[in-house]
């Protein structure tokens, strides 16, 4: 008889497609490659060959889908060599077959007769080959569906109908064809076909597939495009060729792809006195809320005209009927909008401190009023540190939370910091003020900006130190994927700030000042703020690592006695240019091997060398390269030159190394060996001040 794999093992496109209500936009594309994740995952696991390569995933607001290339139609046949008892326990004394001899064959469909015996160091043992056939595709397909959808990060599944299972909407259809055969099974309650459907109003179908391979032709015809990269490369150019000043905003792009599947662009406009509006909030009111795509003033990227495109779902006859509809909607926004400017300008922007005592920021910790003054108590001692009294920061911490409790910021969060500048220009406030209160929450996120004044760096910096040094305080301190403070956020964007602006701020002293402005609302141990410290370092770890830098690399700047991050980041310039040089391998292990001699001398070494007991050459010289380059360097590392440095500290590669191969360190002579001892001390302190190389080899 044939093996199946000789048979039945082809291949063709496998599809996947599970058709659903509307899928929420946000998430669907984090959906989609977990799915595609999934599925991939689980036909490795059941040896199912696939091209991997030329395999996509795709989705719309209906569907989610999978087409996978020359999928097998099955598993190959496996041989397994198994092995059974000990002869001696298989047989009896007469030879016959006991118990064990006997469930081992029938374990294996055989008779006792049918098994080998294979030879061993431990012995004899019973042994066959058994013959597994594969199975086949349609057989293993649905319990991998099955396993997917049930880890899929669902944030909110849903059920419906009677069912008893769940997903993130019902689904409608399902189509799981190999090739042009239908896989016959069931899933989330719909049973396997192979028509999809189309566009809900165009073209809803159903629509027959030949074959999988024609799913995104079919689709197309049927006024789908399922392709999200094509469908978003489609909204772009219709987006520019609409108006070629369209602002297109990328997270904006990524929500509307997944919210149409067949897009139109309907260019529409506004009523001019809106313009009066600060641009901002019109932009909020646009992007946020209606999902729109404002248009740029040639004169200003912070202005926007009057003009904006909505992208429709529909291809209507009926154009205007559907801009009108747009413009409906937005004008109420804008109108909410006007009304909201006009009523918080009645009052100064000072007026609305008083009312951030009523909002509790963290019950321990105090009000947002409390945290107010706080930002600005830190914000000021900053100033005076780092630049001198300007008189700006301190002002503008007071002021930079009071725009939360006005009527713009509350209907548009997204604009607080924005209306605060705002409102602090429109009060009189010195354009340092308001400048530095727009900026204080930048960066927002991953690649934003950071502030451009230095009033707004420090109120930014005092911002972030006070919730972080104050949320510890609370024993609120992020825990596996719970963050609520965003703390992880505050600590990278504060080692941001600090690296960027290249301010020389020592971080222990940040974290100090913190500390004892918090100290009326709760006590911050010592303990405590070196446990934030750790937190800190461990986002300019993960930092540098996005950056390129090797784990190693930067355990051996960290290691250092490194007291600002600019310092810090000098280290790290200087020694990943080090590393690249001949010398730096043979001192990193040189290094190394001092740092395990002295850790295992097991006594206090001095640093001092007495010159008149070095009895070999190769130890004199070293001595006098070592003071030589103390005499040369100490300069440089008063000056932070830590690239010159390095370079210098290059030569000692071949004094350290002669020294190694012609002297005994741990001598039995005690003043010999420490004296030794002081001499490898003082070659690795060099070192040390830059970064600990030991880590390197």
């Amino acid at each position: 008889m044939k093996k199946q794999s000789d048979t039945l093992i082809e291949k063709a496109d496998l599809l996947i497609e599970l058709g659903c209500e509307e899928l929420p936009p946000k998430v669907l594309d984090k959906i989609r490659e977990a799915f595609f994740d999934a599925l991939c995952s689980g036909l490795e696991k059941d040896h199912i060959s696939f091209d991997a390569s030329d395999s996509h995933s795709y989705s719309s607001p209906r569907r989610l889908a999978i087409l996978l290339r020359n999928v097998a139609s099955g598993q190959a046949d496996q041989s397994q060599d198994r092995r059974g008892p000990a002869t001696s326990a298989a047989f009896d004394s007469e030879g016959k077959p006991t118990g064990a001899a006997t469930g081992f064959a029938r374990s294996v469909g055989k008779e006792v007769s049918e098994l080998e015996t294979i030879a061993t160091d431990k012995g004899e043992w019973l042994h066959t080959r058994v013959h597994l056939p594969g199975k086949p595709l349609a057989e293993l397909i649905f319990p991998i569906l099955e396993q997917a959808i049930r880890h899929l990060p669902v944030p909110r599944p849903m059920r419906w109908a009677n069912h008893d299972f769940s997903f993130i909407r019902p689904v409608h259809w399902l189509v799981v064809m190999h090739g042009s055969r239908i896989l016959n099974g069931s899933l989330l309650g719909q049973h396997a076909s192979n028509h999809t459907r189309g566009h809900r109003v165009h073209s809803p179908g159903p629509h027959l597939l030949a074959c999988a391979s024609d799913y995104l032709d079919v689709l197309e015809q049927a006024c789908v495009l399922a392709d999200q990269a094509q469908r978003k490369s489609r909204i772009r150019e219709l987006l520019l060729e609409a108006n070629p000043d369209v602002y297109i905003d990328s997270e904006l792009l990524e929500e509307v792809n997944n919210l149409v599947e067949w897009p139109v662009a309907v260019p529409c406009s506004f009523e001019e006195e809106f313009l009066k509006v600060p641009h901002a909030a019109l932009i909020a009111s646009m992007q946020d809320h209606q999902k729109f795509f404002p248009v740029r003033d040639e004169t200003s990227t912070d202005r926007v005209t009057n003009q904006f495109i909505a992208i429709s779902n529909i291809e209507s006859t009926q154009t205007q009927s559907v801009r009108e509809g747009y413009e409906r909607v937005i004008r109420p926004r804008l109108a909410d909008a006007r009304f909201f400017l006009e009523q918080d300008k009645k009052e100064p922007l000072e007026s609305y401190l008083p009312l951030l005592d009523r909002v509790i920021f963290q019950k321990k910790i105090g009000t947002v009023g409390d945290k107010s003054r706080r930002i600005a108590n830190i914000s000021a001692r900053l100033e005076e540190i780092v630049v001198g009294d300007m008189g700006f920061s301190g002002q503008a911490g007071r002021l930079a939370k009071c725009d939360l409790m006005t009527q713009m910021v509350g209907e548009f969060p997204e604009l607080q910091g924005v209306m605060g500048e705002i409102y602090a220009l429109s009060s009189g406030e010195a354009d340092e003020v308001a400048e530095a209160i727009g900026e204080h929450y930048l960066p927002r996120f991953a690649g934003d900006d950071i502030p451009s004044s230095m009033a707004g760096r420090l109120i930014s910096i005092a911002d972030r130190v006070d919730t972080l040094v104050g949320i510890f305080a609370a024993g609120l301190r992020p825990s596996g994927n719970k963050d609520p403070f965003a703390l992880r956020r505050a600590a990278l964007g504060l080692v941001r700030i600090l690296l960027e602006a290249e301010i020389g701020l020592p971080l222990n002293q940040l974290l100090a000042i913190a500390a004892e402005e918090l100290a009326d609302q709760v006590e911050v141990e010592p303990a405590l703020l070196q446990e934030v410290r750790d937190f800190v370092i461990e986002r300019l770890r993960h930092y540098y690592r996005e950056q390129g830098h090797g784990a190693t690399l930067i355990s051996a700047v960290f290691n250092s006695g490194w007291d600002t991050l600019p310092d810090l980041e000098e280290r790290l310039k200087a020694l990943s240019g080090f590393m690249g040089q001949e010398s730096a391998e043979s001192l990193a292990s040189a290094n190394k091997r001092i740092g395990n001699i002295l850790r295992k001398s097991e006594t206090d070494i001095s640093n001092q060398i007495d010159e008149d007991i070095l009895v070999f050459d190769e130890e004199r010289l070293l001595f006098d390269e070592i003071i030589n380059m103390e005499k040369l360097v100490n300069p440089l590392l008063e000056r932070s030159d830590y690239q010159a440095s390095l370079k210098l500290l290059a030569g000692l590669r071949d004094p350290v190394d002669n020294f190694f191969d012609a002297v005994m360190v741990m001598d039995e002579d005690v003043a010999l060996r420490n004296n030794r001892l002081a001499l490898l001390t003082r070659v690795k302190s060099l070192f040390d001040r830059i970064a600990d190389l030991s880590v390197l080899a």
